[in-house]
């Protein structure tokens, strides 16, 4: 672990230089490249950028550290789904398989870390750790990102390594019509299409949004799985050896996507206005995949087949009403009603040679439904001398109902002839958060935030007819500070406490078969503490004339009781028994850099850089290590070309990020991604119409995995053998998905 410890100080090394290199040329070639404007700290650059000109991420006035993309950011690449948007953003890498982008992981922090937001509220999804798949939610439904590294009081404090805050376009965003059709051709011949209609528009007293998308996601990937002996001793270590299984997989996934969203802001009379939304989506997604395995030991072949369906589905209903009152008081009051529903169907096959039919083993289906009544309310008012104080309170109800049940099936109709397994547990859970916020400038350009929340969260577990209960309460200050050096550099400091709760599936004492390998077991914990986070940013930022930001943070958190996935025996299978336990406290710290600036007055250059480290001592072995799954590094950067003269566009993005490491008492694994190359090609075309050809994954990414394990007669046996090194065997995985040609047409009215 040592050598993992420390493999990166080259790339670190290489890749800050390269960084610092580009944002000095940059820095020096703007001035001269960019026209000179009065009071361009002042412009917002998302509103004076037209198509084909280069988009740069916007300029926030908050006190807090945040980063803003409008949506023409991400335009141009034709982003299926917010996940493809969100992999351009800095900071954020993603532990999906190869193709896939679902749970972001803000500063590379893992499931339960980052917390995900729609309009600022939260909603409820399939996710077990609170969060929501991000690649559900279309890409064409989304105005603006938002990154928050650090919450303001008035924002919920669950984002340990920060918050993402997804706003949905409105009627102010369409003022007018959209339209878009296209369709994607993957490297094996499949064709998929996607289509979308958006349209708003605004009266005196009225603006109003509609909008439809339909849209196919589609990934096939392929895994090789080879395990090898380990040979070698103690002194002299252990290197692979003979080849003891291989195995080779198929995995198709197809997913369709539907969003239906309306909205109205309706101006009630001239102090109160009333907001009503609604959105809808409805995937339908099948996961087909085969396994060929070959055990060398015993000259024998296994072919295995699971064909999974699922079909999740989502709505919610918001309405806030707003109103502002003399002398300089206002409030607000919103309520919201959140539905989300996964149903997985999931039927397993196998045979004993490929020449045979497929016999049915077994039959599975999981069904979650998760459900969250919010009522919010706010009132805020500024004093004579400037200060605003803001006082708020959020009333949240969330449950959760979800369960597992394994059928044994007759081998040739697949006909179910009884129940193997069936758990059930379902969670009710109820917070009351309630906070203060006052803000001044206390000296010019200035200005000083001091924050206070108090969440209190209120949880029942049943599971086989047994009630866990548990509360707890945690105090979070805040300060935010944020001061303008000058018309164009901005400086920011930030204090905040945030809480990471265990997420459902670490919480609820029912069995997970087959998880995280074949022949394992997991089970939850009832008894988990919460994780509570102190946390240090320092900022620095600084914007061009004309246009183009460049920005620096440092980061810190101290973590306490961190939760980790922990083996702690053998389950019935023959493989390992997981739990999750509170593993002890660690850190966390790294250095942000971001840049989006013009290199010419038709050229745009956009590039981040994050750098990531932290630590934990194992509880198993005792050894200093990083947090699981924390890459070392996150990098992207691309550059947009516009060509005047043909009305057209390109340009390309690449993203990379570090390896990462994973340990448990029996075994360590190292995680790495192959970088992925995106580029576009747009032509524009009188009446507002577009066409654009882009394509991603060029590269041809693959995602490795190597598994370094440990084996013994007793727990404790293993756990000598992993502080000593003595290896058992080796595993590598290799899983690749191919490239991806997208083809769209837009028109604006």
């Amino acid at each position: 672990m040592k050598n993992i410890k420390s493999k990166s100080k080259t790339y670190y090394l290489s890749s800050l230089y390269s960084c610092i290199s580009i944002a000095i040329l940059s820095t020096i070639s703007t001035p001269l490249l960019a026209q000179d404007t009065q009071n361009s700290a002042e412009k917002d650059v998302e509103k004076i950028v037209v198509t084909g000109s280069p988009v740069f991420r916007n300029r926030t006035e908050s006190v807090s550290p945040q980063l803003e993309y409008g949506g023409l950011f991400f335009e141009q690449f034709e982003p299926t789904s917010v996940g493809d948007m969100l992999k351009r953003t800095p900071g954020v890498s993603f532990s999906s398989d190869v193709g896939e982008y679902d749970a972001p992981q803000m500063r590379g922090l893992g499931e339960g870390y980052t917390q995900v937001l729609i309009n600022g509220k939260k909603v409820p999804g399939s996710s077990s750790d609170r969060a929501i798949f991000v690649d559900r939610i279309p890409a064409e439904m989304v105005d603006r990102i938002q990154i928050i590294r650090s919450p303001s009081a008035d924002q919920d404090s669950q984002g340990v390594g920060g918050t993402i805050n997804i706003i949905l376009k409105d009627g102010a965003s369409f003022d007018g019509g959209t339209v878009k059709i296209g369709g994607l051709s993957a490297d094996d011949g499949t064709t998929k299409g996607n289509a979308s209609f958006g349209y708003g528009g605004n009266t005196n007293d009225m603006s109003w949004t509609l909008s439809a998308i339909f849209q196919q996601r589609y990934v096939n990937k392929t895994k090789t799985e080879q395990v090898f002996a380990a040979d070698g001793d103690l002194e002299n270590g252990f290197v692979p050896g003979d080849l003891k299984k291989d195995e080779l997989e198929e995995d198709i996934r197809d997913s369709e996507d539907i969003s239906l969203s309306a909205g109205i802001s309706y101006d009630l009379d001239d102090t109160s206005v009333l907001d009503l939304q609604i959105n809808y989506l409805n995937t339908d997604r099948s996961e087909l995949q085969t396994e060929d395995m070959y055990d060398v030991d015993d000259d024998e072949y296994e072919y295995a087949r699971d064909d999974v369906f699922i079909d999740e589905e989502s709505i919610n209903l918001s309405a806030i009403y707003s109103k502002d009152l003399a002398n300089d008081n206002n409030f607000e009051l919103s309520a919201s009603y959140s539905d989300a529903t996964d149903v997985e169907n999931i039927t397993k096959f196998e045979r004993d040679d490929p020449e045979n039919i497929w016999e049915y083993d077994a039959r599975e289906l999981e069904d979650t439904k998760d459900t969250e009544i919010i009522f919010a309310g706010f009132y805020e008012h500024i004093f004579e001398n400037e200060l605003t104080f803001k006082s708020g309170m959020d009333l949240s109800m969330k449950d959760r109902d979800e369960s597992i049940i394994e059928y044994n099936v007759d081998s040739e109709t697949g006909i179910i002839e009884d129940i193997d397994l069936d758990q059930t547990y379902d969670v009710q859970e109820d917070r009351i958060d309630g906070y203060f916020l006052g803000k001044k400038e206390i000296f010019t350009d200035s200005f000083l935030e001091l924050g206070l929340r108090v969440e209190h969260t209120a949880r029942t577990i049943n599971a086989e007819g047994i009630a866990y209960d548990a509360s707890s309460t945690h105090v979070n200050p805040s300060l935010h500070f944020s001061s303008k050096l000058n018309e164009d550099s901005t400086f920011r400091m930030s204090l905040a406490q945030t809480v990471k709760r265990p997420n459902f599936k670490q919480l609820a004492p029912i069995t997970e078969h087959d998880a995280p390998e074949d022949g394992d077991t997991k089970q939850g914990n009832p008894f988990l503490e919460d994780e509570v986070s102190m946390g240090i940013d320092v900022g620095y930022e600084y914007t061009f004339a004309g246009s183009g930001i460049i920005g620096f943070n440092a980061f810190y958190r101290d973590i306490t009781d961190v939760i980790e996935e922990a083996g702690v025996g053998e389950s019935e299978a023959g493989g390992t028994l997981y739990s999750y336990n509170n593993a002890g406290n660690g850190s966390t710290w790294g250095l942000e850099m971001d840049l989006s600036a013009p290199l010419g007055d038709d050229t745009g250059f956009f590039a981040n850089l994050t750098l990531l480290d932290s630590k934990i001592d194992d509880q198993f072995t005792g050894v200093e290590r990083n947090f699981r799954d924390q890459p070392d590094y996150i990098y992207n950067f691309g550059i947009t070309h516009n060509i005047p003269q043909l009305d057209a566009s390109f340009g390309f993005s690449y993203q990379k990020q570090g390896d990462s490491l994973s340990v448990d008492f029996n075994r360590e694994v190292e995680l790495s991604y192959d970088a992925n190359l995106e580029v576009f090609i747009e032509k524009r075309f009188a009446d507002g119409y577009v066409l654009r050809l882009s394509g991603t994954n060029l590269l041809d990414a693959h995602k490795v995995e190597k598994f370094t394990k440990y084996d013994g007669d007793s727990t404790q046996e293993v756990i000598d053998n992993h502080t000593r090194g003595n290896v058992d065997e080796f595993e590598h995985e290799d899983e690749s998905s191919g490239r991806m040609i997208t083809l769209t047409l837009r028109k604006s009215f």
